[in-house]
C-alpha cells in the first residue's frame, strides 16, 4: 500500500547540478563539514531567507534559522522526509489497530545518501507508535512533526502527538558515522538497538516504552510493515493492551 498524500519528501533544488566528494574517511568528512559551516562564501542566502520566514517555535525544540553552506559543497544531498498517519487516521485504510486499540505512528526516513552504508532509498531511521486517544475538531490526532536536513550529512526531525493524559514530544536524528537517535519526552534511545519505538501513557501521568527492531523499510513499505507484522507481534499487543494503573 503506497500512502503518498501521507508523505512530506524534501530534496534539494541543486541535486541535478551535484558533484561527487571523496573523502578518505568520516574524520575528514566532518572537518570538512565543520570549515564549510564557518566560511561565509559558502553559505546558501536563499536558504536561509527561506528558513528566517518558516521560523515554528511550536515543536519541541524551536527551529531556528542559522546560514548553511550549499550541500553539494560537501557532497550530493539525497532527499529525506516523514511519514504518518495521525492526519489520516479517520480513513479505514490509514487506521491501525492493535485489537481495540487504536495508535498512530510517525515514521523519518532520508534518500540513498552516499554518506551512509546503508544504500537503501527512501530508508526509514526511525518510528514512534502511540496511542490515538484524543482526536480534534477535524476527526485527527492532535499531532504535528518536523522533517530537517540543515545539518546535511545529519539529519532529523521533531514532532508531537497529544494523547488525553500526556503529550508525546520527539527528537530523532541519525549521522553516518554516530549512529541514530531519538529522545522522547527526555528519554534516550539508541537506535541502532531498535528504531521503532513504543510509548504507552498510563492513567496515572507516566509513560512506558518498548524499543523493538525490525527489517529497514523504506517510507513506501513502512505502514503495512507496522500493520501487518509489528502490530500483531505478542509483545506490541501486550504492550499496548495491558492497562498499568
Amino acid at each position: 500500500m503506497k500512502i503518498k498524500f501521507l508523505t512530506i519528501i524534501l530534496l534539494s533544488s541543486l541535486l541535478g547540478f551535484s558533484q561527487e566528494k571523496e573523502f578518505k574517511n568520516l574524520e575528514d568528512l566532518r572537518q570538512q563539514q565543520i570549515e564549510n559551516i564557518s566560511n561565509s562564501d559558502l553559505w546558501d542566502m536563499g536558504r536561509l531567507e527561506g528558513d528566517v520566514i518558516s521560523q515554528n517555535n511550536n515543536f519541541p525544540i524551536t527551529f531556528g534559522a542559522y546560514p548553511v553552506p550549499n550541500y553539494d559543497e560537501l557532497g550530493p544531498y539525497k532527499g529525506g522526509g516523514l511519514i504518518g498517519n495521525a492526519q489520516a487516521r479517520s480513513l479505514d485504510d490509514y487506521k491501525l489497530m492493535v485489537k481495540d486499540k487504536e495508535v498512530v505512528f510517525n515514521s523519518f526516513f532520508i534518500g540513498d545518501s552516499p554518506f551512509y552504508e546503508e544504500k537503501n532509498k527512501n530508508r526509514v531511521f526511525f518510528t514512534i507508535i502511540t496511542v490515538a486517544d484524543s482526536l480534534d475538531s477535524n476527526n485527527f490526532v492532535p499531532s504535528k512533526s518536523l522533517f530537517l536536513s540543515r545539518n546535511h550529512p545529519d539529519y532529523g526531525g521533531e514532532g508531537s502527538i497529544t494523547t488525553k493524559t500526556s503529550t508525546i514530544d520527539f527528537v530523532t536524528f541519525t549521522t553516518p558515522d554516530k549512529g541514530s537517535f531519538a529522545i522522547v519526552n527526555m528519554r534516550l534511545f539508541h537506535l541502532e538497538y531498535g528504531a521503532i519505538i513504543l510509548i504507552e501513557p498510563q492513567k496515572d501521568g507516566s509513560l512506558r516504552s518498548l524499543q523493538i527492531e525490525g527489517k529497514i523499510v523504506n517510507n513506501e513499505e513502512i505502514y503495512d510493515f507496522l500493520k501487518d507484522t509489528i502490530l500483531k507481534r505478542e509483545d506490541v499487543v501486550q504492550f499496548f493492551t495491558d492497562d498499568t494503573e
